[in-house]
């Protein structure tokens, strides 16, 4: 059975297909990693299934930030500073779950994942459609 912590609708379109494509995709990658989480109890595995989810967060930022640059977006730094404090509690969060491994820490991170993925796409995103012209 399929576990499913992000469901894409379509009101978290933003008008920019390369950023929209990436955003249904950063849903995807995310559930295919709560659901390896899902079925895993080994420490080490959960750690580098964290590690990866770390990986594909930071790419997406990189882009995000890539187009917020080339498109001269007013709102780049604050947006930026929104990428870097949650890059930052997501790597101490897995940091916590290296120095005491518990399957409870990383649904929890995954829990707060899905609201701040949501909340992101639903409000500071939703700025950069307005920005390609």
């Amino acid at each position: 059975m399929t576990q499913i912590l992000l469901e894409w609708d379509d009101k978290y379109l933003i008008g920019v297909e390369e950023l929209d494509y990436e955003h249904v995709d950063l849903f995807n990658r995310v559930n295919q990693i709560f659901e390896q989480l899902a079925g895993q109890s080994e420490p080490a595995a959960v750690e580098d299934i964290l590690e990866a989810l770390f990986t594909r967060v930071e790419a997406h930022f990189a882009l995000e930030e890539r187009f917020m640059r080339e498109h001269k977006y007013t709102g780049y730094d604050p947006h930026k500073e929104e990428h870097d404090l949650f890059l930052d509690n997501l790597r101490e969060a897995i940091e916590r779950f290296r120095l005491g491994p518990a399957v409870s820490s990383s649904e929890t991170m995954m829990a707060e994942l899905k609201l701040w993925v949501i909340d992101h796409v639903l409000t500071s995103d939703q700025d950069l459609g307005g920005v390609q012209g």
